[in-house]
């Protein structure tokens, strides 16, 4: 039985106290396969701290019309 891959969002932090950052990201079966291959895929910096996320266990949240509206922000802005 073949799982089927999942992306999977990576981020990191260098230091204690730092944001934390959105670096990329990585494709696996598994939970425990995602956090090898970003270790891997990443290991340019001595991270403080690295988090895997499954890009499914993400939620979007919908805004008014106003709030951060794209049309309203950018194409609407007068140059």
């Amino acid at each position: 039985m073949h799982k089927e891959e999942k992306e999977y969002y990576v981020f990191t932090r260098a230091k204690r106290g730092d944001d934390l950052m959105f670096i990329g990201s990585v494709d696996a079966d598994s939970d425990n396969l995602a956090k090898v291959y970003a270790n891997y895929t990443y290991d340019e910096e001595d991270w403080y701290e690295m988090f895997v996320v499954n890009k499914e266990d993400f939620l979007r949240v919908a805004l008014s019309e106003s709030v951060m509206n794209y049309e309203t922000r950018v194409k609407g802005a007068k140059v």
